[in-house]
């Protein structure tokens, strides 16, 4: 519902990438961990693919279409759409076709700074520090949620399930091991240069888990999704829990989000500042976690999504214009497409909108039409400004 009180001055729109391939750092784990063969794809490992390609084209051209709405049109604002993405294939691609989808004929440059699938630092969440206080830093947070062990206790069920579908106890993971899947141990990685990782059980759910997401999204026959082992929605909601917990902790806990996101926060602040309506930025899942979690988001739940950050989904931080007092007033937003949507290829549009989830922030008030002040979330970004 469109408030005719406020204006859409400029907005930010953070969008991980499409559906891709698996990631090859993933296959040996995934090949161990199951007696079965995991499917060959027709994209390299790692890459937008095709359909994910044809889907950020129906998200782009939603979006015009909601623009539009506020009052944004490309007649106006050609000139002041600036789109970044990340140096990768799927991000790059990513950000091709949402433009593409949205103003296909127009001249809009799609820029990214390094040579293609060499990772950008604004969007790289790679340590740049692994100092003994960053490391203890770490590991307070993750014993501070104070919710290690009851996450692992509700993981038990997600860990059994996906244990019977990758028919685990025939696997070389298991006879490495010799225990259940949510007893191989886990290790911190926590190296200068590397991603930190959360080695053993939860990395390796997560891996298996990311996988079976994408044939699912990808509409791979139903006996080839995860071998015809998932059954039932309930069994999906069981298993994506493993990698939600995993970006949770390894993205979204207090040191490493602050660590990650400083760079694409300061770059989102500098963006507030130009002349540009509309900007465009293509990250990854890791991207979306941390900012929220740096910038201090309520915890939330996707309608229709069993994801925290579902693949081509778009964090829409917004700037308003009240237009009778002038003042500026700021809103999130999670676009998004839905379990179903992604799986059945939809076409979006105002008929068939993606999913449209309002993100709150703690420690901030909140108007009675649903806006925060302006002036409140520019100060809490402009907190972790490198200097």
């Amino acid at each position: 519902m469109i408030n005719k009180h406020y204006q859409l001055d400029k907005i930010v729109i953070l969008s991980r990438h499409g559906i891709r391939t698996p990631l090859q750092n993933t296959l040996e784990l995934l090949e161990q961990a199951t007696p079965f063969k995991w499917p060959k794809w027709q994209h390299p490992y790692g890459y937008l693919t095709t359909r994910g390609g044809a889907l950020e084209v129906y998200f782009g051209h939603y979006l015009s279409q909601w623009l539009e709405t506020h009052n944004i049109k490309l007649s106006v604002i050609a000139p002041k759409i600036f789109v970044y993405a990340n140096s990768l294939q799927r991000t790059v691609a990513t950000a091709q076709f949402i433009i593409a989808g949205a103003y296909a004929g127009y001249d809009i440059a799609i820029n990214h700074k390094y040579p293609i699938e060499k990772m950008d630092p604004i969007f790289d969440p790679s340590l740049r520090d692994d100092s003994p206080e960053l490391k203890q830093a770490v590991l307070h947070d993750i014993e501070q949620t104070n919710q290690v062990e009851s996450i692992f206790k509700n993981l038990a069920s997600a860990y059994e399930v996906l244990s019977d579908i990758l028919d685990y106890r025939h696997s070389t993971l298991y006879a490495k091991h010799q225990c259940p899947l949510a007893d191989i141990p886990l290790k911190l990685h926590l190296e200068k240069n590397e991603e930190p990782a959360l080695l053993g059980a939860l990395a390796i759910g997560a891996s298996a888990v990311d996988a079976f997401l994408l044939q699912y999204y990808s509409a791979f026959p139903k006996e080839h999704i995860a071998w015809g082992r998932i059954n039932d929605l309930a069994q999906w909601q069981q298993i994506v829990q493993l990698r939600n917990q995993y970006i949770n902790l390894i993205c979204h806990t207090k040191t490493l989000a602050k660590h990650s996101a400083t760079p694409i926060i300061n770059t989102i602040d500098n963006l507030m500042q130009q002349d540009n309506t509309v900007n465009l930025l293509v990250g990854h899942d890791s991207t979306i976690a941390s900012l929220l979690g740096a910038l201090e988001f309520e915890t939330y739940q996707l309608p229709k999504q069993f994801e925290s950050t579902p693949i081509g989904g778009k964090v829409a931080l917004q700037r308003f214009r009240h237009l009778s007092t002038g003042e500026y007033f700021f809103k999130a937003e999670y676009i998004y497409q839905s379990f179903e949507q992604l799986h059945n290829g939809q076409v979006l549009n105002a008929d068939n909108p993606p999913q449209h989830y309002q993100l709150q922030l703690k420690n901030a008030a909140i108007n009675n039409e649903g806006y925060y002040s302006w002036s409140d979330f520019e100060e809490r970004i402009k907190s972790f400004k490198i200097n």
